[in-house]
């Protein structure tokens, strides 16, 4: 049992740093994952590396790849597409029931989401990428999250989760692309939100999951950015087979 716990905190410890590796940007999208060399630079087993990638690849920032084995999860505008049509139908339903079904609990958990959000840096101080820090990253997954989850369905909180899980490596390339007012639009989701005002949540949340299509969209040809046909991927890798 001692074995089994100690590579249990192993493996999570190892899908953190993975996760954080990806959303940063250290991995790109396409990039192969190793497992043997991935447990030398982690120092565990062959066993404990291929747990964490399996987690990742539930989340689906990690791809499981037939003959080749993992690599984080490739990019493309049809994807993206497909995900914010899925999402807007979704955790519209999501919203709907929270702001039905959510207690004052629930209220004072959005309030605390977003306080948190809010007050953590969106960019790392040493890094001038200009990218999103992964702190940032999961305070703002984390914010979304607590908004649909005042509803009483475990299956719609599963499935909202995984539809987030899907966004991460999207809302990780695309927000340096725009200038966006992300604490205006957060916040107009949570007073919404904590209003009961339904249409004008769902209004909000809807107009904040296209942003992240739209901007890729407007920023195609840039390089490491979407090309024109909305077929190929966002961004390429080298290292693994197209």
């Amino acid at each position: 049992m001692a074995t089994d716990l100690r590579r249990s905190t192993l493996g999570g410890q190892v899908y953190e740093q993975v996760r954080a590796a990806i959303l940063s940007g250290k991995l790109k999208p396409g990039q192969r994952l190793r497992i043997s060399d991935l447990s030398a630079q982690h120092e565990v087993s062959l066993n404990v590396v291929r747990e964490a990638l399996n987690r990742l690849t539930g989340e689906q920032l990690v791809q499981a790849i037939p003959q080749i084995g993992f690599a984080v999860t490739d990019l493309s505008l049809d994807d993206l597409a497909d995900l914010v049509r899925v999402r807007v139908a979704i955790e519209s339903t999501a919203l709907r029931w929270s702001i039905e079904q959510g207690d004052i609990t629930w209220e004072s958990h959005v309030v605390a989401a977003h306080y948190r959000l809010v007050n953590t840096p969106e960019t790392s101080p040493d890094d001038n990428s200009g990218l999103p820090s992964y702190d940032w990253l999961r305070a703002h997954s984390d914010f979304h999250t607590v908004v649909l989850s005042g509803s009483a369905s475990p299956r719609m909180h599963d499935i909202t989760r995984s539809l987030q899980d899907a966004a991460e490596l999207y809302r990780r390339w695309s927000l340096p692309l725009a200038a966006r007012d992300l604490p205006g639009e957060h916040g107009e989701i949570m007073r919404a939100t904590l209003d009961r005002d339904t249409d004008r949540a769902i209004a909000a949340l809807t107009a904040h999951i296209e942003r992240t299509l739209n901007s890729l969209v407007e920023n195609a040809g840039v390089d490491d950015q979407p090309r024109r046909s909305r077929g190929q991927r966002l961004h390429s890798s080298p290292q693994v087979p197209a």
